[in-house]
């Protein structure tokens, strides 16, 4: 992962299987909602979060995993950069096209969003 992220970050990739921006969120699937997103904060963390993230680059189930930094406002993660809220806000194109359905927002607080648990799990 080339991009390197300071601060509280995320790690988003895309998923393999149909393309889709994917955020690893606190029980160590990919989700489509940042909503669910583990936040690391410790640069220990967001080190465990690239590892993570190469890790399931080598299983084939994402592809170009890297650390998006996130400011949390109001209780949501608010991605740093317009380019990562453009992600994080799904596809823009497809309301018209047949058969799509967007993605259900889950919510998790901020303060259940813990990388230790997840980060023990995948070790």
């Amino acid at each position: 992962m080339s991009k390197r992220a300071t601060g509280s970050s995320i790690l988003t990739a895309n998923r393999l299987s149909d393309g889709r921006a994917v955020f690893l969120d606190f029980e160590g699937a990919w989700n489509e909602s940042i909503d669910v997103a583990l936040v690391a904060r410790a640069s220990q963390e967001i080190a465990e979060l690239e590892a993570r993230g190469a890790f399931d680059a080598a299983q084939n189930l994402v592809v170009e995993p890297y650390l998006v930094e996130v400011r949390e406002t109001e209780g949501r993660l608010m991605p740093v950069r317009q380019r990562e809220r453009v992600r994080a806000g799904g596809p823009s194109v497809l309301d018209d096209v047949p058969g799509y359905a967007a993605p259900e927002t889950a919510r998790v607080p901020l303060a259940e969003r813990r990388t230790d648990r997840v980060l023990e799990e995948a070790a």
